[in-house]
């Protein structure tokens, strides 16, 4: 046979042959669907699971993944053109694009190493896989290092879209670790908001050749709020999104990334309760934050590039230490909101503050077309206007302007001046028009004197030099809104140490202090391990507050006084720490214990056994008498754990009857030594279920 002819040969034999041989994946994929009546287990041993039409895991029953487990769900075409949905149905049972449908739970923990994949099981540009619901009636499931890709949205019933790849409806869920690409939604929690937790996962759709993706195009959206709901933890995630990206009710919004969102970044619904933004960046996005919400906590956190900053409606917002490059904020209907410790910069799109606002204070506003068009009605003092094409849209006789410094602006006003503007105590580089009253107080200087003023004013450093003439030389000391400048220092500081105490102008005061504070950790008292961005709030007051960061680690400036420290997530207890002094300059320490709502061992939300825990005396030394009272006969561990965590006294270890009892603590440790001065925590767990604690004082 000649050599051409050989080879011919088996190329027939190939193809005849190539029907019957099989595909190796396909042929040794587990095949899955319908009812999981039974707690069932998919390990990476059987990958990959095919589910090849829609899975339903019933109620009661948990599906367990494991980590490194892949499961490729069976897709179909989903092309979004004029007069067609962009979703799948299901009729009667049945969809073309296959689904989870979740009235039990699904718990899939993966790994940083390895992580569980959801994906469709037909390589193809244009097919996406259904989603999974979890419905109303279902438990809490987890989903942790996983990879969840190329969903699309089930139409369940008209009125009910499940159009998140993890679509949520029970108002329970934990989502970690995880990378959401390129689905028609991210993660949808409709209805009440239990306990919803979103952290560290990565949100990305870069498909913009599918039309789908150009009409919802939420990532997260939580329902409408009824009694019990939550607001939901969203904290440390990265967002990069076409169009909208994030739909909260209520929301700790913390530490997040939101990246090139052509419409809204984060678009807040209606009449909602309380809601944080803390340590958020927000870059190029077309307007950051929308929306109307009731009460807006807006705070450390960095707007950059794109139209609107924040444009909000009908809200009380207070917007503080912040910094805005190249946008702006509008708030509508608000007259109460209040705008300190900002800096604006930068901003060509209209004014760059606008609306009728309470407070506006200690911002620097420089390098705008238009700085101002809304005027603090209680307090607009201290502020900054440096190389703004105008400062004010208007100028009325509504408010006294004081405090203020003018410099390098071309003009005072883009439109009108209405009837006689008070300016006092101000530093001007312009002559006031002759409707404007001078007050008194108020310093002029030329072009090169204002050089003098700050440290260096051509890279931006506004602090004040010595030296310079806005040195206690503003008005009304005594009746200063706030005791604290632009960097937390005290407000009001001999700053020329001539004896008298007057307040700077301008947002800095020279030479003065820092203030004290509270810092420490917030950590889970059951394991020791710190707990991530947890909010912690001063005498319960919402604008008062600061978040725990990644590693646990929380500080707080405040002047000095005695303080309740209050403390809140979700999957744990509102913990409150009683009068917790702050002395002048100095920093208190204080370990927050946190206590878990959510047994780890089965994601279960459980109750405690009605227990009373009391010790007296309180201070005490040399010992303290704890009683506690059991209703039901329980195993009981009475134990003793120090500010960080670590239990440091065994007391009861033991089976008790129902009764009232009382336990000596002597002050000794487990090695029989005497314990050192400080705060302790009594800690009484019945039948392993959520311990009650009692802090004591122990004094040498």
């Amino acid at each position: 046979m000649k050599l051409n002819h050989f080879f011919l040969f088996f190329a027939l034999i190939g193809i005849i042959l190539s029907p019957i041989i099989p595909n190796f994946s396909i042929a040794y994929a587990i095949e899955v669907s319908g009812h999981l009546t039974e707690d069932t287990t998919w390990s990476p041993d059987n990958n990959p699971y095919h589910v090849i039409d829609n899975l339903y895991v019933d109620s009661g029953v948990t599906l367990t993944i494991l980590p490194g487990t892949e499961i490729k769900i069976s897709a179909a075409p989903l092309t979004c053109v004029q007069d067609q949905e962009d979703y799948f149905w299901y009729q009667n049972g049945t969809n073309e694009a296959k689904m989870f449908w979740v009235d039990g739970k699904i718990i899939a923990e993966g790994t940083q190493q390895d992580s569980i994949i959801f994906t469709r099981m037909q390589d193809d540009f244009d097919y996406y896989w259904g989603c999974i619901y979890i419905t109303e009636q279902a438990d809490l499931s987890v989903f942790k290092h996983c990879r969840l890709e190329y969903s699309g949205s089930i139409s369940i019933y008209v009125g009910l879209y499940a159009k998140g790849v993890i679509s949520i409806y029970n108002g329970l869920g934990k989502i970690n670790n995880c990378d959401i690409l390129n689905n028609s939604a991210g993660v949808i929690v409709r209805y009440i908001t239990r306990e919803i937790e979103i952290t560290n996962n990565k949100f990305i759709n870069d498909n913009l050749n599918n039309y789908v993706f150009d009409l919802w195009h939420e990532i997260v959206t939580v329902g409408e709020p009824e009694n019990g709901f939550h607001p939901c933890l969203i904290a440390n995630n990265y967002f990069e999104i076409n169009v909208d990206a994030i739909y909260p009710i209520s929301s700790h919004f913390v530490d997040n990334e939101v990246v090139n969102a052509l419409d809204n970044g984060v678009y807040l619904q209606g009449e909602t309760g309380t809601s944080y933004f803390y340590d958020n960046l927000f870059q190029n996005c077309y307007t950051s934050i929308e929306g109307s919400n009731d009460f807006l906590y807006i705070k450390n956190n960095q707007f950059i590039g794109g139209y609107q900053g924040i444009d909000i409606d009908d809200a009380y917002a207070e917007i503080c230490d912040n910094y805005f490059n190249e946008c702006k904020i509008t708030i509508y209907y608000s007259y109460s909101s209040k705008i300190i410790n900002n800096i604006f910069n930068n901003n060509s799109s209209g004014s760059t503050v606008s609306g009728n606002i309470s407070v506006i204070s200690n911002n620097i506003i420089f390098n705008n077309d238009l700085a101002l068009s809304g005027r603090g009605e209680d307090q607009f003092t201290n502020n900054i206007f440096i190389n703004n094409d105008y400062i004010f849209s208007s100028v009325t006789d509504t408010h006294i302007i004081e405090n203020q410094i003018f410099l390098y602006n071309e003009e005072l006003y883009d439109n009108n001046l209405y009837g006689n503007p008070i300016f006092r105590n101000c530093i001007l580089d312009f002559e006031l028009p002759e409707e404007c009253i001078d007050g008194g107080g108020n310093i002029w200087l030329d072009s090169l004197q204002a050089q003098s003023i700050f440290e260096d004013i051509q890279s931006g450093n506004f602090h004040l030099a010595p030296g310079s003439i806005a040195i206690d030389a503003g008005f009304d000391t005594l009746g200063y809104y706030y005791p604290f400048d632009m960097d937390y220092n005290y407000r009001v500081w001999d700053g020329d140490n001539n004896g008298t105490t007057i307040i700077d102008i301008g947002p800095y005061e020279y030479g003065a202090p820092s203030l004290g504070g509270i810092h420490g950790l917030t950590y889970n008292l059951e394991t020791g391990e710190t707990v991530d961005y947890v909010l912690v709030k001063i005498d319960n007051e919402p604008g008062e507050f600061t978040f725990s960061d990644s590693v646990g680690n929380y500080d707080i400036k405040l002047p000095a006084g005695v303080y309740d420290v209050y403390a809140e997530r979700v999957f744990y207890d509102d913990a409150i720490e009683y009068e917790i002094e702050v002395i002048d300059g100095e920093f208190t320490n204080l370990n927050i214990p946190m206590f878990t709502t959510v047994n780890s061992e089965n994601n279960e939300m459980i109750a405690t056994q009605k227990i009373t825990l009391t010790n007296y005396p309180n201070p005490f030394n040399p010992s303290t008498s704890i009683a506690f009272k059991i209703v039901n006969g329980s195993n009981i561990e009475l134990s003793v754990f120090n500010l960080k965590g670590q239990k440091i006294k065994t007391l009861i270890y033991d089976y008790y009857q129902a009764g009232e009892y009382i336990k000596v603590w002597n002050g000794l440790n487990d090695e029989n030594q005497k314990v050192t001065s400080g705060v302790y925590f009594i800690n009484l767990i019945i039948d392993k279920q959520k311990p009650v604690v009692k802090k004591c004082l122990f004094l040498k």
